[in-house]
């Protein structure tokens, strides 16, 4: 009898956290796609030491969700309180969330980060670097309240299976409703069903431990139409408002209030933290996947028109770590920059 895919998550989910593969590596059935967009690790991080969130020097911290999430990195609020937080400790951020991913469907190119690829002779399988699993901040369960509590049931499996690789994890309760855009009058009755959900994602959080953020409570309350562009999706200043937020539940330290020379550093903090998710998204969501990884490896167009053994988007592709490095150096360079003027005395 065919197991279904979400008996196939969970006993993928059980097989890591035991540390028996109960779905074999060397079979056809694939990690699900949040699990295999980061590296395996055979011995997880330590979870925050008394339940504070501290990233360590050189640790990778992951945003997974849906739309709002996807969308953070074009105004790069929350990134950039993270590394004026910690100017030295090197983090490195990279935003995997996806524009329409739900708990029970994320949609994804063929062979995107699979162990197999495309069977045709000549092609690859996808080995992009994955992300290291050191802080996830998961943010799901605004789209899925639509429907009801039920389409909420495989968050506490989707978190397990993340659990299986790092416990560092920060569950953030999406934003609420806004009376804005054309389902205004609907934001309320919206509001009613997603507080349950949010109720749902506090308890999953204290019975793994785990670090929660609430963002449907106090936008809630504050009720600011303006920080949404349609009820839904968030305005620059909704981005704005969520990363103060972060900051706030999570105890960031914060720098005191600099000089104009302090201004023009933290603008080119933004302007290299830009450049490195411009960067990063054409490595993690790459454009002609079907020549890079797909299922069209194999034709003419996608080899070198000279060297016709070299696979020229691959080779693109394999450039690419190297100036999110580069890009990275800087965002870590003006982050020192600019506090160090903080913290100087006026």
């Amino acid at each position: 009898m065919p197991v279904s895919l979400r008996t196939q998550r969970l006993l993928v989910a059980i097989g890591l956290l035991v540390g028996i593969p109960l779905i074999e590596a060397g079979s056809e059935e694939e990690l699900p796609v949040l699990v295999r967009s980061f590296q395996p690790v055979e011995h997880p991080a330590p979870p925050f030491a008394d339940g504070r969130f501290e990233p360590r020097t050189g640790e990778t911290i992951a945003f997974v969700g849906g739309t709002n999430t996807f969308d953070q990195q074009r105004f790069g609020y929350a990134e950039r309180r993270i590394h004026l937080a910690w100017p030295d400790r090197s983090l490195q951020v990279r935003n995997l969330a996806w524009q329409g991913d739900v708990l029970d469907r994320q949609a994804r190119p063929r062979n995107f980060y699979t162990r197999t690829g495309d069977s045709q002779p000549g092609s690859i399988p996808d080995h992009r670097e994955r992300a290291e699993p050191g802080i996830i901040f998961l943010r799901f369960g605004k789209v899925e309240s639509l429907a009801g509590p039920a389409a909420f049931d495989g968050y506490e499996e989707l978190v397990l299976q993340l659990k299986s690789l790092t416990p560092r994890i920060v569950l953030v309760a999406p934003t609420p409703f806004f009376a804005a855009g054309p389902a205004a009058p609907l934001a309320d009755a919206r509001n009613e069903r997603l507080a349950e959900i949010v109720d749902e994602i506090r308890r999953v959080a204290e019975r793994h431990e785990l670090l929660f953020v609430d963002l449907f409570g106090p936008l809630r309350k504050e009720g600011d139409e303006e920080l949404s562009t349609n009820g839904v999706h968030l305005t620059e200043a909704g981005h704005r408002r969520v990363a103060e937020l972060m900051a706030s539940q999570l105890d960031f330290p914060l720098p005191i209030e600099g000089s104009a020379d302090t201004s023009a550093m933290e603008s080119a903090l933004s302007d290299a933290i830009a450049r490195k998710n411009r960067l990063w998204q054409q490595y993690y969501r790459p454009t002609n996947w079907a020549f890079l990884f797909g299922n069209r490896q194999h034709v003419p167009a996608s080899r070198d028109p000279v060297e016709r053994d070299q696979r020229w988007f691959v080779r693109e592709i394999d450039a690419l770590p190297a100036l999110i490095a580069e890009s990275e150096a800087d965002i870590h360079r003006y982050a020192r920059a600019a506090t160090d003027r903080l913290s100087l005395p006026p």
